[in-house]
């Protein structure tokens, strides 16, 4: 990691990136580019993804006919809510991907995204995007030290 590059950090509910900025005056003259700090430059909440599906609906059941035509309280179909609303996060985070790149368009950048969600990101993340990344690691680090963050991916990342 070097100096201008950038870290994202993302999982359903929020996203953190990172710059690396000089560490001292050798690594902002250029003689060492690689002794580097990470100082937040944008995080991002995904509120939806704090949302429970008894929020958003009501909580009780309609009274529908029950089985055999007496009547009860059938709850109806499933609607398939939650994977809706995960999916929006989902196309969220991709989109920030790529707006954050564009934005502070960084010589290469890294990215930590869960291992369940990966993929389903990546693939829908921009092209120009996908050019610049240099290592990634499939671990929620958004919790993480960010002091820690450049020797996990030197340790962890791996390269498309």
């Amino acid at each position: 990691m070097k100096v201008g590059d950038i870290v994202i950090v993302a999982d359903l509910g929020e996203m953190k990136v990172y710059r690396a900025e000089p560490r001292d005056l050798e690594a902002e003259a250029g003689l060492k580019p690689t002794n580097v700090k990470l100082d937040l430059i944008n995080a991002v909440d995904y509120v939806e993804a704090h949302w429970k599906v008894k929020d958003i609906v009501t909580d009780e059941a309609g009274r529908f006919k029950a089985d055999a035509g007496k009547m009860g309280a059938n709850a109806g179909e499933r609607h398939g809510l939650e994977a809706k609303m995960e999916e929006d996060v989902i196309r969220a985070i991709a989109e920030d991907i790529t707006k954050m790149v564009e934005q502070y368009n960084p010589p290469k950048y890294f990215l930590a995204l869960p291992q369940p969600i990966f993929k389903r990101v990546w693939d829908r993340v921009g092209p120009q995007a996908k050019q610049k990344l240099f290592r990634y690691i499939e671990e929620d680090l958004t919790k993480m030290d960010k002091n820690r963050l450049p020797q996990m991916f030197k340790e962890k990342g791996k390269h498309f």
